[in-house]
């Protein structure tokens, strides 16, 4: 019973123990009602200097909601989560955090703390499934199942236990104070929804705070290198592109075309690095299309998501670094952002694209159609923004360019015969972005299955799908994975496809395109082709 209720019912029951009125006057003392000791809080929202949120200030979206969960604490231990509750606000908005997005933007933050109870992390009754088990890469990891954490969002939204509940970013307290436990966020991009998940023990820094929580709200990826991987590029990836299957997302044309991945040059590379996030690329100059008036970044040192090679970031000390593989002096950590991560924070709070999305390559087909049927065919671009997480794409302008031939009468002497010239002609569509996703299956994997747990654990990818259910591939044994479950992991990915026009028999179309983020236009990619036949 909600506490608004029990004190309503005590107010009745007094109301019927009062004697009926009479001519005399009546004396009795005042009555305060509060709440009762048996009544727990199960949530708090409070701004950084821990005043209470108003309802107003909830439904405003002027503010960012970072939402705090507890596992592991169990019903006796109520007061200590929401100490820890105060303390993580303290840490993150505080002088220790020095000049990173919480401390910035602490005006602007509503932090919302909710007990979910249950058992203890040693308790298969613990919230959220949670517990710690052992790392695919360093010591411990906080394991949970993340699709519970959105459901008990959900029921709170559909309750309306706490009106216009919108978090910008999630997290959840582990209670445990083990050493050797490592700290991990699951990406918007990643978790595929529109925040992440933020997991950190009792007593975390400022740091674990900072940094995991931007991870889950930010969309940010890591730029530090993992021992052991100073040497290794992300394209290692690629070679498990083939084991990309396009999923029921796709129209059926795709079904007819062999190694359909390949052909359309979708990269695991691309999807794990250079997929919304945009503080990590898989190139330096980021910008592959000119747009005027925006200059493009210099992502001048190498390292990020993991490897030290084929992932790119920018200069200077920052949150997502680290100090243990710097390229240079500025190449590491700081309470701080990167240029390229501060446009991210002040889009994130004040709005409004800050750039074009211009991370564009005409994908494929990688080397152009061998045969083209038909008045149409298909081709696919990829947009490293097609999932930001503040400004993705809203629509692509797709050009077709072809020579036309325009038949005409030539002479010969007094002899007529025809002939043609070729004029360029253009066609243009709109086209909206649509979900495309592919499936990883990494029973097929075999000898780089345990890589690819170890990056798909890195950048928060902890759920996989078994046909009868999830598991969660951070800790279970890859080949137990692999010989037991045949699991498969889900990725939305950043390509689109579209079809074009060809009309016209052995001609050769080029095609281009730009994006749309609802503000700004970005130029064109430079001119591919396609031969139609008949």
């Amino acid at each position: 019973m909600k506490s608004s209720h029990v004190a309503t019912a005590i107010a009745l029951a007094l109301g019927a123990l009062a004697p009926a009125a009479s001519a005399q006057p009546l004396y009795v003392s005042p009555i305060i009602v509060v709440r009762p000791p048996f009544f727990p809080v199960s949530n708090v929202c409070k701004h950084f200097d821990k005043r209470p949120c108003t309802a107003a200030e909830l439904a405003s979206p002027w503010y960012k909601q970072v939402v705090l969960f507890s596992a592991g604490f169990q019903d006796s231990e109520r007061d200590a989560f929401f100490t820890e509750f105060d303390r993580a606000i303290d840490q993150m908005t505080g002088a220790a955090a020095g000049s990173v997005w919480s401390v910035q933007k602490r005006d602007q933050l509503l932090f919302v703390g909710y007990f979910t109870g249950g058992g203890s992390l040693t308790s298969p009754t613990a919230s959220f499934g949670a517990h710690v088990a052992i790392h695919p890469i360093r010591g411990y990891l906080l394991s949970m199942r993340n699709d519970d954490v959105y459901a008990k969002i959900d029921a709170i939204r559909a309750n309306n236990e706490i009106p216009n509940l919108r978090p910008f970013s999630a997290g959840v307290v582990f209670n445990t104070t083990q050493t050797g436990v490592t700290p991990s966020s699951s990406t918007p991009t990643f978790a595929r929804r529109s925040f992440g998940i933020a997991r950190f023990t009792v007593g975390s820094s400022p740091y674990v705070l900072t940094h995991e929580l931007a991870h889950a709200g930010l969309n940010f990826l890591d730029e530090y290198t993992e021992t052991g991987f100073q040497d290794m590029s992300v394209t290692s990836l690629d070679a498990l592109s083939p084991f990309l299957q396009l999923d029921s997302t796709w129209g059926g044309y795709v079904n007819s075309i062999p190694n359909a991945s390949e052909f359309f040059g979708i990269q695991l590379s691309e999807i794990i690095a250079n997929n919304g996030s945009e503080n990590v690329s898989t190139h330096r100059y980021p910008a592959t299309v000119s747009t005027p008036a925006y200059g493009g970044d210099d992502f001048a040192y190498q390292g990020g998501a993991l490897f030290g090679l084929g992932t790119w970031h920018m200069a200077g000390l920052n949150l997502m670094g680290a100090n243990n593989f710097q390229r240079a002096a500025n190449d590491g950590f700081a309470f701080a952002h990167s240029p390229a991560q501060q446009r991210v924070v002040d889009e994130a709070f004040a709005g409004g694209a800050r750039r074009p999305n211009d991370r564009l390559v005409n994908a494929g087909p990688t080397s152009g159609w061998p045969l083209a049927f038909g008045s149409t065919t298909h081709v696919m671009m990829r947009d490293a923004d097609k999932h930001h997480q503040f400004q993705p794409t809203r629509s692509y302008n797709v050009q077709v360019g072809w020579y036309d031939r325009v038949w005409h009468t030539c002479w010969n002497g007094p002899f007529p015969y025809p002939c043609y010239d070729d004029t360029w002609r253009t066609a243009q569509k709109t086209v909206s972005p649509t979900a495309l996703s592919v499936d990883l299956k990494l029973s097929a994997l075999y000898g780089t299955a345990t890589l690819v747990q170890k990056v798909l654990c890195d950048v928060g990818v902890t759920d996989a799908n078994t046909g009868s259910g999830k598991i969660q591939i951070c800790d279970v044994d890859i080949n137990t994975i692999s010989n037991a479950f045949l699991p498969t992991v889900k990725f939305d990915i950043p390509y689109q496809d579209t079809d074009v026009p060809a009309t016209q028999w052995l001609t050769t179309y080029y095609w281009r395109f730009s994006t749309n983020n609802g503000q700004i236009q970005s130029g064109y990619t430079g001119w591919s082709s396609f031969y139609r036949s008949l």
